[in-house]
C-alpha cells in the first residue's frame, strides 16, 4: 500500500514531540487492542499515519544521535598509528557497535582497550569493524588503529563509532532503479539477536530531493526472510537523471527501530552495439583526467562541498566525464557528481577492488564507469557490461590547442568521446589547466572553453584565416549535437564582428532540425568581404538558436 503524505521537513520540532508521543501512545494502544475486531478498520488508517510520525520523530532522529565521532588524528607515534579515548554513552550497551574508518590507505589493525580488535586489508574504500565485544558502555574507551606502510596520515576523511541495535538490525541495503518502469528495487539484508524477525516490519520513505514541498512515499512490508526485496514507485514525472537532469530521490527505511537511508538517481546505463547509452540515448563523453593531485588543498578532499566545487567548475566549462586516473575517489566525490550530473569513470586496482567499488558506491548514478586494466565497464544495478569507448586524449595546455583539437575531431565524425589531457592531471611541471584556475573569478576563460566543448557545438571548415578585401568567404556550417534528443526548427545564423563586438555584416545560414547523434552540415556562409568594407582582423560567429551557444574563430583581412 502506496501512502503519500506532504511532509515539511521541519514538521515537528522539540516543543511538539511531547505531545506527540502522548498521542502516539494512546493511538497505538488503540490501533492493537481492537486487532482482529471490527473496530480494527475504523483504526487502520490512524495506524498508517502514527507509523510515519513515529519515523519520523524517533528512528530518524535516534539514528543521527547514534555516532561518535573521533578526531583525526588524535595521537600518532612511528607510523599511522592512531589512538584516541573517546567516551561511549550508557544507551550503547545493549548495542552493536561498528568503527568506521572512511578511506584507510593500508592495512588497518584495530585494539579495543588494549585488546586486538581485528583489522581488514581493504585499500582506499570504507572500512566497518564490528567493535561490540570490546566495548565498555557508559565510560572512555581508547580505540587504537595501525595502519601498515603509511606516515601519519593513514586514513583520510571520518573515523567514527557507530551504533545499530542488536536485536534488530540492517545489514546492507541497496537500490536498483527501474525508470522506465517508475520502479525501484530496494535489497535489503538484516541481521540480530531477535528469535522471530516476524514481528516486525518494514518501512520505506522516498522523496525527491532539493524540493521543499516534494511529497514522502511510504511503504510498508512484513519480515519473511533475512534477504528480501522490494519494489516501491517512483511517481514523479520528469524523474530521469542525467548531465542535463541530475534529479535525485532520498530513500530512508526502517526496520524495528533501526534506520539507513541511501541517495539515487533514476538512471540506466547500457551498451548498444558497442556504444554508450544513458537512458536510452547515446551519451558522449566530454572528459578530463584527473591525478591523484589537489594542490589547492594538500590532498584528496574528502568532503561534499569541495568536490561539488571541482565538477561544476568542470561543468561550467563543458566537460561531463571525469576519469580518475590509477584510484577510486571518496563517496564525497560520488556525492557530489550526482548533485552535479557529472559522469565518473574511478579505476581499481584488483578485481576484487573492481567489486568492492561497486558495491560500496554503486547506488551513485554518478558511477557509469569503470577501469580495471586496459578493460571499461559500463556499471547498471549491478551488472558491469565490458565496452571500448575509443576515447583520444586531446593535450592542451591552452585553450588554442584544446579548441583545435576538439573542432578537428568532431568535424573529422570519428570519436566523438574525447579527454582533455592537462586540465586537471600532472604534467611534467605539475602545471594543470585547471589546478591555478578552481576559484578565478574572470568567467571569460570558461564561456571562451564551452564555445567548443559543449553538447550543442557549431562547426565551420574554413579554407584560410588571412584574406585578402576582394575575397569571398565560403565556408560549409555544421551543428554537432550530442543533447538528449532532436533539435527542432533551430535557427543557425553567423555574423563579422571586430574587435571592439561592432557587428559588421551576418545573417541566417539555415533553420530547421537538427537531429540527436550526429554533426550536420546545416548550410553554408557566402560573405563577399568587398561588400563588408573593412580591413583587419576580425571574428567569425556562428551561432545554434540563441546567442549564448555559439562558436567563433579569429580571420584576418588585410
Amino acid at each position: 500500500m502506496i501512502h503519500n503524505h506532504e511532509v515539511p521537513s521541519s514538521i515537528l520540532g522539540p516543543a511538539t514531540k511531547k505531545a506527540v508521543r502522548i498521542f502516539i501512545l494512546i493511538a497505538f494502544f488503540l490501533c492493537f487492542f481492537f486487532v482482529g475486531t471490527e473496530k480494527s478498520r475504523i483504526f487502520a488508517p490512524m495506524k498508517q499515519i502514527i507509523s510515519t510520525i513515529f519515523f519520523c520523530v524517533f528512528v530518524i532522529t535516534a539514528s543521527a544521535q547514534d555516532v561518535v565521532r573521533m578526531v583525526e588524528p588524535a595521537y600518532v607515534d612511528d607510523g599511522a598509528v592512531y589512538r584516541q579515548s573517546v567516551y561511549v554513552p550508557q544507551k550503547w550497551d545493549k548495542r552493536r557497535v561498528v568503527l568506521y574508518l572512511e578511506r584507510p590507505l593500508g592495512a588497518t589493525t584495530v585494539l579495543v582497550n588494549g585488546k586486538e580488535a581485528g583489522g581488514d586489508t581493504l585499500v582506499n574504500l570504507p572500512q566497518q569493524l564490528d567493535v561490540t565485544k570490546h566495548i565498555m558502555a557508559g565510560q572512555r574507551n581508547t580505540i587504537e588503529v595501525r595502519v601498515a606502510g603509511h606516515d601519519a596520515h593513514g586514513v583520510m576523511g571520518s573515523i567514527e563509532l557507530r551504533s545499530q541495535p542488536r536485536r534488530l538490525y540492517i545489514s546492507k541495503l541497496t537500490t536498483k532503479p527501474r525508470p522506465f518502469m517508475k520502479l525501484v528495487t530496494l535489497g535489503l539484508e538484516i541481521q540480530g539477536q531477535s528469535p522471530d524477525f516476524s514481528f516486525f516490519g518494514v518501512q520505506t520513505m522516498i522523496q525527491r530531493e532539493g524540493v521543499d514541498t516534494a511529497k514522502i512515499y511510504v511503504n510498508e512490508w512484513g519480515i519473511t526472510a533475512n534477504r528480501m526485496s522490494f519494489e516501491t514507485p517512483v511517481f514523479d514525472d520528469d524523474c530521469l537523471w542525467d548531465e542535463f537532469h541530475p534529479i535525485l530521490f532520498r530513500v530512508g527505511v526502517t526496520v524495528g527501530v533501526d534506520y539507513q537511508e541511501r541517495i539515487f538517481g533514476m538512471r540506466e546505463a547500457g551498451v548498444v552495439d558497442g556504444r554508450l547509452f544513458i537512458n536510452r540515448h547515446p551519451v558522449y563523453l566530454r572528459g578530463c583526467m584527473m591525478d591523484n593531485y589537489f594542490p589547492m588543498g594538500g590532498r584528496m578532499p574528502m568532503d561534499v562541498q569541495t568536490w561539488t566545487h571541482i565538477f561544476q567548475r568542470l561543468s561550467d566549462l563543458g566537460l561531463n566525464h571525469v576519469r580518475f586516473r590509477g584510484y577510486c575517489p571518496p563517496e564525497a566525490a560520488f556525492a557530489a557528481a550526482d548533485k552535479v550530473g557529472m559522469y565518473l569513470q574511478p579505476e581499481a586496482q584488483s578485481a576484487t577492488h573492481l567489486d568492492a567499488i561497486a558495491d560500496t558506491y554503486g547506488h551513485h548514478p554518478s558511477l557509469v564507469l569503470i577501469t580495471f586494466g586496459n578493460e571499461c565497464f559500463v556499471y547498471n544495478n549491478g551488472t558491469k557490461t565490458p565496452v571500448q569507448l575509443h576515447q583520444p586524449v586531446i593535450a592542451g595546455p591552452d585553450l588554442p590547442l584544446y579548441k583545435q583539437g576538439v573542432e578537428r575531431l568532431l568535424l573529422g565524425g570519428g570519436s566523438a568521446h574525447y579527454l582533455l589531457g592537462g586540465m586537471c592531471d600532472v604534467q611534467g611541471d605539475y602545471s594543470g589547466v585547471l589546478h591555478e584556475r578552481w576559484d578565478e573569478q574572470d568567467q571569460s576563460f570558461v564561456r571562451q572553453f564551452n564555445q567548443f566543448c559543449r553538447s550543442i557545438v557549431p562547426l565551420v571548415q574554413l579554407p584560410k584565416i588571412e584574406f585578402a578585401p576582394g575575397d569571398t568567404l565560403r565556408t560549409p556550417v555544421y551543428v554537432y549535437n550530442a543533447m538528449y534528443g532532436n533539435l527542432h526548427g533551430v535557427r543557425t545564423s553567423f555574423y563579422l564582428s571586430n574587435d571592439s563586438n561592432q557587428v559588421m555584416a551576418g545573417g541566417q545560414v539555415a533553420a530547421g532540425n537538427v537531429p540527436l547523434d550526429s554533426i550536420k552540415q546545416v548550410g553554408q556562409i557566402v560573405l563577399p568581404f568587398d561588400s563588408v568594407g573593412y580591413h583587419g582582423p576580425a571574428w567569425l560567429t556562428v551561432t545554434v538558436g540563441s546567442p549564448a551557444i555559439r562558436n567563433r574563430w579569429r580571420i584576418f583581412i588585410h
